[in-house]
């Protein structure tokens, strides 16, 4: 018998199995692909949708699957759930690379949720993909955090960390506040739906009072979502402190303003005496000249030395590099204000 007919006898012989074969719309029998030929599983879930199986997305009546150059049977419509699975089994690929897109359709045959991706077949082929709601990126992030030991405990909770709250955004967006026990001890978030690919991600640990808040923990870091299969990340905070600065431009023994002085801006370097770099690479931090103070809320525990330049027409005018600049240090916990911050002269340099 046949391979193809005899695996279609046996397929039918069982009831249940969810067994789809596929038509190549360019089979040929002369042009044998490199690779062994193989049976594609594909198995689905729902992002924010529940537990992101089919019974908790009763809205979805079926499955359509699109691959380009492949003819599927009924179109590529399949059930959501066939004999308890959500997925379905498609039969009898020959060797080779493969995109697909998955779409779950209302009752109405809207397109309620969807994914795309690729996949190569050199055997079976097994494709677990998430399919995130229409019109949305088409991916997204499970995110957790922890703590850098302290005093009493080397992985503290929430509580012994002094952490109410942490706060979170992506790329530079608003910012999302959890409460700290959401994204500890195994617990996640989600992330907002992302497009795939490399992205920005920061957090702030915080203690919230009836008096305020204050920041106790800080961190910058990355993540790479892709289509189709969220990710899962954890990210250690950095125990902060702070730092409030302005300066006052001396001409000699006379004090300008920055109008008097022609200066319109001033840029800060950080020294990291602890780890020996730059806060802010060779570009600095630049601010208006009428900007100070500057508050610096997340700067890791340690000594920083302190150079400001006063830029205006004609250059750098104003500079404290060539007077023994301070040294100040940030100690985890504490955060100075705008009343405490600390004067630094910047005299003339002709």
């Amino acid at each position: 018998m046949n391979a193809r007919l005899l695996a279609a006898f046996l397929c039918l012989t069982v009831a249940g199995t969810g067994c789809v074969f596929v038509d190549h719309d360019d089979d040929d029998c002369c042009n044998v692909p490199q690779g062994h030929p193989g049976d594609v599983t594909f198995l689905w879930t729902f992002a924010s949708a529940g537990a992101g199986r089919c019974a908790d997305t009763p809205d979805v009546k079926k499955v359509r699957i699109s691959i380009p150059g492949e003819t599927l049977i009924n179109g590529g419509i399949y059930a959501c759930n066939t004999a308890g699975v959500d997925g379905i089994v498609l039969h009898d690929f020959v060797p080779g690379n493969y995109s697909y897109r998955i779409e779950a359709l209302s009752y109405t045959d809207q397109v309620l949720y969807q994914s795309n991706g690729s996949f190569t077949v050199n055997g079976d082929v097994r494709i677990n993909t998430n399919l995130t709601p229409n019109g949305s990126p088409g991916s997204f992030a499970y995110i957790s955090w922890s703590f850098e030991g302290n005093i009493s405990s080397q992985n503290p909770t929430c509580y012994q960390a002094g952490v109410t709250h942490v706060d979170a955004r992506i790329d530079n967006g608003p910012w999302e506040r959890f409460s700290c026990a959401e994204g500890m001890g195994g617990a996640q978030v989600q992330s907002p739906f992302l497009a795939p690919g490399l992205h920005t991600i920061e957090f702030v640990g915080v203690r919230v009072t009836n008096a305020g808040e204050e920041p106790f923990y800080h961190r910058t870091g990355t993540l790479t979502t892709q289509a189709g299969s969220p990710i899962s990340v954890s990210y250690g905070l950095w125990a902060v402190g702070g730092l409030s600065l302005r300066w006052e431009l001396i001409d000699g023994s006379v004090s300008k303003t920055c109008a008097q002085s022609g200066v319109t801006q001033v840029t800060i370097h950080l020294y990291d005496e602890t780890r020996q770099q730059y806060v802010y690479g060779d570009v600095g931090d630049v601010h208006p000249c009428n900007g100070a103070p500057i508050i610096y809320h997340f700067l890791r525990p340690g000594n920083y030395t302190i150079f400001m330049d006063g830029t205006g027409p004609g250059g750098i005018v104003y500079t404290n590099r060539y007077t023994s600049p301070p040294t100040r240090t940030v100690t985890a916990f504490e955060q100075e204000t705008e009343g405490e911050a600390y004067t630094l002269f910047l005299p003339r340099r002709y």
